[in-house]
């Protein structure tokens, strides 16, 4: 692959057949944005979306949780010009008439990796538990309304991240003489992000739609391999005890020493039963430790192993790039990632040999390190059989603070004895056992979602259906900042 620097961007190549086809990647992603401006990376890209600098044949752009890019394949003179006009919209942002064009961004095209349904998304809650207000863990809740972001936020985030110095354009062949007008700007660290400690395997119950596991484990081809072979296992054993659910793999690329990996379960099924999705969570787990105790048989690491030799396709990829440009930018992308971040979602191929000569007992050492970080979360109101596992669940206490007192709405109550407490700094959720669960007012957020409610506490990662308190809806909207109301926005079609 060869390296050269064109107006302070690093720029990569490697001959590829087909028409010329390049990925401008910037160091930032929606990892780099806290509570108070999820959404801002999107806006950014959209704001460029909007000025309409592409002339290439096919291109699109990502906002994913592992890149930030723009990607088009076309003729050499089209990609030329394409590339520098989309510097050029970048280096004069935020626009001068940036109230119509936020009114224009559109908050569902933004997408995140595998946590596809939003708020209740298993993955989305695993990675909100594990890491907390911050970086991965932003990953499960809604966008600001992309229409409170001020000129100057989007100027400084402009200016910190969408500079030369921390862009990376990776082509498929040498391009005639280019420019690439950016304005200047060092490379960004991005430090691990801070994940709570744990010392084995838990399972805690939110506010789900399906099940999930999570595991940290380094950055490895095998790794990817065995969690292939898990998910197979448990697609068959979901399939031969009758539940109308299945597995899907999860990655995401945090640092050059640490991934993580996991399993999302879901349905198609619109009212399906809670309790399925706690048994669902207990055929997982089951599976996962009859891997662990048996090892893969040869016919898993064969199966295995022919999809790892197959050309590599990574999961954002799959959802947005057209065929022919995916076909073509796949490597170069993962290559500008481990550029940019130290890291790839997409792991380096290991050579054949390495995989083929992978044993059982290999497998079986590799797979036992992942029980120390494992977690399983199972929809809310279920308890589910997992041998070896502690419950961990959001803290709790029997004292309820001071403040005004919201039963559920009159055609609400049969059944519920819950109220919510909204006092001058809280609002507590008192369940039927009198269990308190208090979410600090600075810390909390009210998500709105096809005419639901939920209260969430980023600080544990958690959320609580409200919908039956709509006199407490009503008065959390008046209590809490505007950028604490959030809209749930489906992931647009297409």
């Amino acid at each position: 692959m060869r390296r050269r620097e064109v107006d302070g961007v690093t720029v990569l190549e490697e001959d590829c057949p087909g028409p010329l086809a390049g990925t401008l990647s910037f160091g930032c992603d929606p990892r780099d944005e806290d509570l108070d401006t999820i959404g801002l990376t999107h806006v950014v890209q959209e704001l460029v979306l909007r000025a309409e600098p592409y002339v290439a044949d096919q291109c699109t752009e990502m906002t994913a949780l592992s890149e930030t890019s723009f990607t088009a394949a076309g003729s050499p003179e089209q990609i030329v010009e394409h590339f520098a006009a989309i510097c050029t919209v970048l280096s004069g942002l935020p626009p001068a008439d940036l109230a119509d064009a936020l009114a224009d961004t559109d908050p569902g095209d933004r997408y995140l990796g595998g946590a596809d349904d939003g708020l209740l998304d298993p993955w989305g809650s695993l990675l909100a538990r594990r890491y907390g207000p911050h970086g991965p863990g932003l990953t499960r809740w809604p966008v600001v309304d992309y229409r409170l972001f001020t000129a100057d936020e989007i100027g400084r985030h402009v200016r910190r991240f969408f500079t030369a110095g921390n862009a990376v354009l990776a082509m498929t062949a040498a391009p005639p003489a280019m420019r690439l007008p950016l304005p200047a700007g060092p490379r960004v660290t991005h430090p691990a992000p801070p994940a709570r400690y744990q010392t084995g395997p838990v399972w805690y119950a939110d506010q789900v739609r399906g099940a999930g596991l999570a595991f940290r484990a380094e950055p490895d081809a095998a790794a990817v391999m065995l969690l292939r072979v898990l998910m197979s296992r448990v697609n068959a054993a979901l399939a031969h005890a009758g539940l109308a659910y299945a597995s899907y793999p999860e990655f995401l690329a945090l640092d050059a020493a640490q991934h993580e990996y996991g399993l999302s379960l879901h349905t198609r099924r619109k009212k399906a039963k809670s309790s399925d999705a706690a048994t669902a969570a207990e055929v997982l787990w089951a599976e996962l430790q009859r891997l662990i105790g048996e090892g893969p048989s040869q016919a898993d690491l064969d199966r295995a192993i022919a999809f790892a030799e197959a050309p590599p396709v990574t999961l954002s990829q799959l959802r947005k790039k057209p065929a022919d440009v995916l076909e073509q930018v796949g490597s170069l992308e993962s290559a500008a990632q481990r550029e940019l971040f130290g890291t790839a979602e997409l792991v380096a191929p290991d050579p054949p040999d390495r995989l083929r000569r992978f044993t059982a007992q290999a497998a079986r050492d590799l797979m036992s390190g992942w029980l120390c970080s494992a977690m399983v979360v199972v929809p809310r109101g279920t308890r589910p059989a997992l041998p070896g596992t502690a419950e961990h669940a959001c803290p709790r206490g029997s004292v309820q603070p001071s403040g005004e007192v919201y039963r559920p709405a009159l055609l609400k109550r049969f059944g519920t004895k819950g109220v919510l407490i909204v006092g001058v700094d809280s609002v507590a959720a008192v369940d039927g056992d009198g269990d308190v669960h208090t979410v600090p007012l600075a810390d909390a957020l009210l998500v709105e979602q096809d005419g639901r409610f939920w209260l969430a506490h980023p600080g544990h990662g958690c959320a609580t259906d409200i919908s039956g308190h709509s006199a407490a809806v009503a008065r959390l909207r008046t209590v809490l900042p505007p950028r604490r109301v959030r809209q749930e926005h489906r992931l647009s079609a297409g």
